[in-house]
């Protein structure tokens, strides 16, 4: 199960990192780098109310975005996803896991449509998204860049609930496969998770929208668990 549990995490991602590893990846490129950036941050959905519940992160924010735009990161995660990236696994996660079934089940649901559009429009940025995220979502068209504002908008719900709640526990690897095992994926869909990294844009994107349309699918009890499994790694 070790692979399973390795397939499923690169090809789950992080809501939160895949949603908003674009502000580390441009913000700091703008006029007023780092001043800009901020104030986007502040005003993004979810990753905005995060950083005002913990505001000892703006300063690293900031550093972050000057030393970016001093010197760019050439490979691997800029600067500031670095300082998104601990306040998601620290922070933000964490609440994620408590929050309540239904707003994590909306979650789901919002990233069903924004990848149904995108393997019907845009089949790479398709396959990033099932990757972990997308790095530029300011070149998507304005009807994908909608769709990933709800994605936001109702992590941020979601985050909103946990706050305050005991974190749930997360379902095991072995739970997992069986849900999806009963939304029918067959050991030739594990094949593929386990090898996802070379499978083509098409394949991914399909693999991505089926585990984001299960919930609907499975049995009542199993849904939010699924979801948060899927949502706050």
């Amino acid at each position: 199960m070790k692979g399973i549990k390795l397939a499923i995490g690169i090809v789950l991602g992080l809501i939160v990192l895949g949603a908003l590893g674009w502000l580390g990846l441009y913000l700091y490129r703008q006029i007023d780098p780092t001043e800009k950036a901020l104030s986007e941050i502040r005003n993004a959905p979810l990753v905005g109310l995060a950083l005002a519940d913990h505001p000892e992160y703006e300063d690293r924010l900031r550093k972050a975005i000057r030393d970016e735009a001093r010197d760019p990161t050439d490979n691997g995660p800029t600067k500031p996803m670095v300082v998104v990236s601990e306040l998601r696994r620290n922070f933000i996660a964490p609440v994620i896991r408590g929050a309540s079934d239904r707003s994590l089940i909306n979650v789901m649901a919002a990233r069903a449509e924004l990848v149904r559009y995108l393997q019907k429009n845009d089949l790479p940025a398709c396959r990033e998204f099932s990757m972990g995220g997308i790095a530029r979502v300011d070149l998507l068209d304005d009807e994908a860049q909608g769709l990933f504002k709800d994605v936001l908008k109702a992590m941020e719900v979601a985050y909103r609930s946990g706050r305050g709640q005991p974190a749930q526990p997360l379902v095991t690897p072995d739970q997992l496969r069986q849900m999806l095992a009963e939304v029918n994926f067959t050991k030739r869909d594990f094949d593929r998770l386990n090898a996802f990294g070379t499978l083509t844009n098409d394949l991914s994107c399909q693999l991505e929208l089926r585990i984001d349309l299960a919930p609907p699918l499975l049995p009542i009890e199993e849904r939010g668990p699924f979801s948060r499994f899927i949502l706050a790694q």
